[in-house]
């Protein structure tokens, strides 16, 4: 099938068309340990399979869209960033779905993670079909799936040997079970016995009992089974993996192989995707270096439809980083300049157009292509005009937007934005480039020359319309007038105005500066 675009996301939906055929529904899916910090390295898998998701749809073909929570996973290590780590030491080895929420918001450990990105989730539009597994395997919905596998050890020990230096042991089950009495899952001994019949002693606490595959509440696969188990049993037609998945002899490889051998089915169509990192950091996003950025972090700086458009343009094989430097301005100008594209029409030669609009496209949160162009107000701009204002967005608005907001639409998204722009500021932008606009005069020390500069540019300020100047001519006033007319060194005069203005040697662009603070607050401040 001929994809709808050049986009990556639409060609991936028609290798899915043409591989798996023409389906009632095909079913896409992601999932996740809800073990550590989920962070928007995470997030990658998600947006990859919500994209393929929205444009298999857009080929008018129904999705089901499964995220699985794997909550039923062990509590293996003891975060840093709890708040009382060693009081958690006790949990350890019991499922991380049994264990309490160590700040107490939620009913469990890993529920707190879940309900966190869930929300998250949901603000940039995406809403999968949550599966949570230890409500799976406490239902007893796999019993016959973890059976099979064990009558087929042999296969899977076999399959996972191709790949291991050193071969698996004969009495390795693809199976892990945890204590009926202490809930740990270290054992002595585990042994499958036929039929329904499971054996194990504990080694925690020396439990030993036989029980039913299907009755016990404790009883799982092992992951490298337990993902080809879940493909079979969802009949899963998508998922992509990360490069830990994607290698030679991995769990993806290994996978297809188990799927097809054990329970006579295709491995979905896959895509790698590769890491998300951040602008001067040291590598890939990781829980366990620290490096990390959840979404809502990411959200703090970028609104919704920004962070879904800075994924739709990577492919997901490219690294890429995330910037909270000074380069958040032009990521915001290159969207604002993607979007005036998009929605203006076709060129005659197209050339990246069809891909421009269709990135445009999967980025809306809501899925709806706006008729015209909305109003956005420059990242840059609007940085300036929110100090000059001390932040208070409302008086931005009246002050300088209050024409160019004509709707409750564009309210929305300017406050969104504005929003975004005081985040960056207060929390990633330089110092250099921060800033306190005065409220009233202050007094400092000054050179003869700095003050005739001042008194100048004050003459200036009075005899010129700064509303209607253009900033290149206000610009040549300012050196004709005020520092050459005066003999003061550009240099020193800059620093006398700026320290007027805002009690540092450096600022923002003079002439544009001037006009945004407005004649009656320069006549004050000077």
């Amino acid at each position: 099938m001929k994809p709808q675009s050049p986009h990556w996301a639409d060609i991936t939906a028609s290798r899915i068309i043409s591989q798996r055929g023409d389906k009632d529904c095909y079913v896409v899916a992601s999932g996740i340990t809800p073990s550590g910090k989920i962070h928007v390295g995470n997030f990658r898998e998600v947006i990859t399979v919500d994209l393929v998701a929205r444009a298999l749809r857009d080929h008018n073909k129904s999705v089901r869209f499964i995220y699985s929570w794997d909550d039923f996973d062990t509590f293996r290590k003891v975060p840093k960033n709890l708040p009382d780590p060693k009081k958690f030491t006790e949990f350890l080895r019991r499922p991380i779905a049994r264990i309490p929420d160590p700040w107490a918001n939620a009913e469990s450990y890993a529920q707190g993670r879940i309900v966190n990105f869930e929300h998250e989730l949901k603000e940039v539009g995406i809403f999968p079909e949550y599966i949570y597994q230890q409500k799976q395997y406490a239902s007893g919905v796999y019993a016959n799936q973890i059976r099979k596998a064990l009558e087929n050890v042999d296969t899977i020990r076999a399959i996972l040997n191709e790949h291991k230096t050193t071969p698996l042991p004969e009495n390795w089950l693809p199976t892990s079970i945890y204590c009926e009495q202490c809930e740990r899952d270290e054992m002595v001994y585990e042994k499958y016995d036929g039929g329904w019949d499971y054996s194990y002693k504990c080694a925690s606490c020396s439990f030993e009992t036989t029980t039913k595959i299907n009755q016990t509440k404790n009883l799982k696969l092992a992951w490298r089974t337990d993902w080809p188990m879940r493909w079979a049993f969802e009949k899963v037609d998508f998922e992509p993996g990360g490069k830990d998945h994607s290698s030679q002899g991995g769990s993806y490889d290994t996978g297809k192989k188990i799927v097809k051998e054990v329970w006579g089915e295709e491995a979905p169509i896959y895509l790698q995707y590769d890491f998300v990192m951040i602008k001067g950091g040291t590598g890939k996003m990781s829980s366990s270096s620290g490096e990390l950025f959840t979404l809502s972090e990411i959200l703090d700086v970028y609104d919704p439809q920004i962070v879904r458009w800075i994924f739709a343009g990577h492919r997901p094989n490219h690294d890429f980083s995330l910037a909270f430097d000074e380069d958040v301005i032009k990521i915001y100008d290159e969207f604002d300049r993607a979007e005036r594209t998009a929605l203006g029409p076709c060129p005659e030669k197209p050339g990246k157009w069809p891909l421009i609009r269709r990135t445009y496209e999967l980025s809306l949160v809501d899925g709806k292509v706006p008729e015209k162009v909305p109003f956005r107000a420059g990242f840059r701009e609007l940085s300036n005009r929110l100090q000059i204002c001390s932040g208070d967005i409302d008086r931005v608005i009246e002050r300088y937007y209050k024409n160019d907001i004509k709707s409750e639409t564009d309210l929305f998204h300017f406050n969104q934005r504005a929003q975004c722009c005081l985040n960056w500021l207060q929390k990633h932008a330089a110092e250099e480039f921060k800033y306190s606009v005065y409220e009233n005069r202050v007094e400092i020390s000054l050179t003869e020359k700095q003050q005739q500069c001042l008194q100048s540019l004050r003459q200036i300020v009075s005899e010129y319309d700064l509303t209607s100047i253009e900033s290149k001519k206000l610009n040549e006033i300012i050196y004709e007038k005020a520092i050459h007319a005066t003999d003061c060194e550009p240099k020193e005069g800059f620093k006398a105005i700026y320290q007027k203005l805002i009690g540092r040697d450096q600022g923002p662009r003079l002439p544009g500066f001037l006009k945004e603070i407005g004649k009656d607050r320069l006549l004050t401040l000077l």
